[in-house]
C-alpha cells in the first residue's frame, strides 16, 4: 500500500511540475509611483509565442487633473525570439482595445474652466520586452499608442499605455 501510494504522489508531482505554466499576473511598478493608481495584468499562455490578457486601471485618489480615472485594456501579444522551453519573453508587439472613463477640464473664454467626465473606446498597438526567471517572476517593460473613437465629447483623441510590470506565472 505504501509503496502504491508513494508512487501515485510521485506521478502527480512530476505531471503538476512539468506542465507549461500558462497564467501570470502583474501589477505595474512604475504606474503607483507616478500617479496614484493601480494596474493589475492578466495573461494566459494561448501558445508559445501568443499571450491573451487583459489589464485594469484605477486612481486610487480622487483626481485632480486631465487623466483617466478606469481603463479596462484587453490585450493579445504576438513574442518574437523567446525560448521554446519556457516561451513568452522576449521582445513582443500587441494589439489593444480600451475602454475609459475619466473627467477632462477645458478652458473656454473668460478663464471659465468646465469640467467634463467621458466615457469612450480606442484600438492602439504597442511594444515591449519581457524577461521572465524559470522560477517564474517576470518583468515587463512596454509602452504603446492608442486612438479613442470619440464617444463622448470630452475624451482626449489619444491615449498611452506605458509601463514596468512586475509579476508572476503560475499555473
Amino acid at each position: 500500500m505504501k509503496k502504491i501510494l508513494f508512487t501515485t504522489c510521485l506521478l502527480i508531482s512530476s505531471i503538476l511540475l512539468g506542465q507549461e505554466k500558462k497564467h501570470e499576473i502583474r501589477i505595474d511598478a512604475l504606474e503607483v509611483l507616478v500617479t496614484p493608481a493601480v494596474e493589475v495584468s492578466y495573461e494566459y499562455s494561448l501558445s508559445n509565442g501568443i499571450g491573451l490578457g487583459t489589464s485594469v486601471f484605477f486612481r486610487v485618489d480622487k483626481p485632480e487633473d486631465d487623466f483617466k480615472e478606469f481603463a479596462l485594456t484587453p490585450y493579445v501579444r504576438q513574442y518574437f525570439f523567446n525560448n521554446m522551453d519556457f516561451g513568452q519573453k522576449g521582445f513582443y508587439i500587441e494589439a489593444f482595445g480600451q475602454y475609459t472613463t475619466g473627467k477632462r477640464e477645458e478652458e473656454v473664454i473668460n478663464s471659465i474652466n468646465v469640467v467634463e467626465d467621458y466615457n469612450d473606446l480606442g484600438l492602439g498597438f504597442g511594444g515591449g520586452l519581457k524577461w521572465l526567471a524559470n522560477s517564474g517572476f517576470s518583468i515587463d517593460a512596454g509602452a504603446g499608442i492608442g486612438r479613442n473613437f470619440g464617444i463622448s465629447d470630452g475624451a482626449p483623441d489619444f491615449f498611452f499605455r506605458w509601463g514596468i510590470h512586475i509579476g508572476y506565472r503560475f499555473l
